[in-house]
């Protein structure tokens, strides 16, 4: 196994499903938290690709962008998925959380300053962007078992993981087992992962 180290703010945001990726595959790494006060500073070293965070460095060298981040992740501690079509799910998969469902998160919750826009924007996005998601997400659950959305454990599941623990403290959303009883399901089995608990016991 090389030697990894995480880089990442010393806050949640982009960082935190790529920690829960390698922490649900059993990779250790090291958890390298950058205060913001020192960035300014890093940022202009040349040090990290792009210039930004996330990055992995692995064995001194440095792999930027959150999706290669997650993939490489999953990859190293066997959650990418066994063939190359379960990989192509939990790639499809996971780019709604990781993107989709994300980004337009992010545009009204840090980005938006106009508060009537902010809130028309938050509205829409729980009452018609969610349930369309949710509802698509439930069918390929089903449609793949019931139990993961590639039937076995990867690391879309523990995207959806991170997704619903983001909704739960920002949105305030509720379990809905009768509309989307399988991923009530996942949410919970993906919780009660020993490597799961181990890390959020951690923090």
């Amino acid at each position: 196994m090389p030697s990894i180290k995480f880089h990442y703010f010393n806050i949640e945001g982009r960082g935190e499903i790529i920690r829960l990726i390698f922490a649900a595959g059993g990779v250790d790494f090291v958890d390298e938290r950058i205060e913001q006060s020192d960035w300014p500073a890093l940022k202009t070293s040349g040090k990290y690709p792009f210039d930004q965070l996330p990055v992995i460095e692995v064995d001194g060298r440095m792999i930027g962008q959150s999706g290669s981040n997650a993939r490489f992740a999953a990859r190293l501690g066997g959650i990418a998925g066994k063939t190359s079509v379960e990989q192509a799910i939990a790639d499809e998969v996971a780019d709604c959380f990781l993107h989709d469902l994300f980004e337009q998160f992010v545009v009204f919750s840090f980005i938006e300053k106009d508060e009537t826009k902010k809130a028309e924007l938050k509205s829409k996005y729980v009452s018609e962007t969610l349930p369309f998601y949710l509802g698509k997400l439930e069918k390929i659950l089903q449609d793949n078992g019931g139990q993961y959305f590639t039937g076995a454990l990867t690391y879309a599941d523990v995207a959806f993981y991170r997704f619903i623990n983001v909704g739960k403290q920002f949105l305030e959303l509720k379990p809905e087992p009768v509309k989307y009883p399988g991923l009530t399901a996942l949410y919970k089995r993906i919780s009660e992962l020993p490597n799961i608990q181990k890390y959020e016991s951690s923090k």
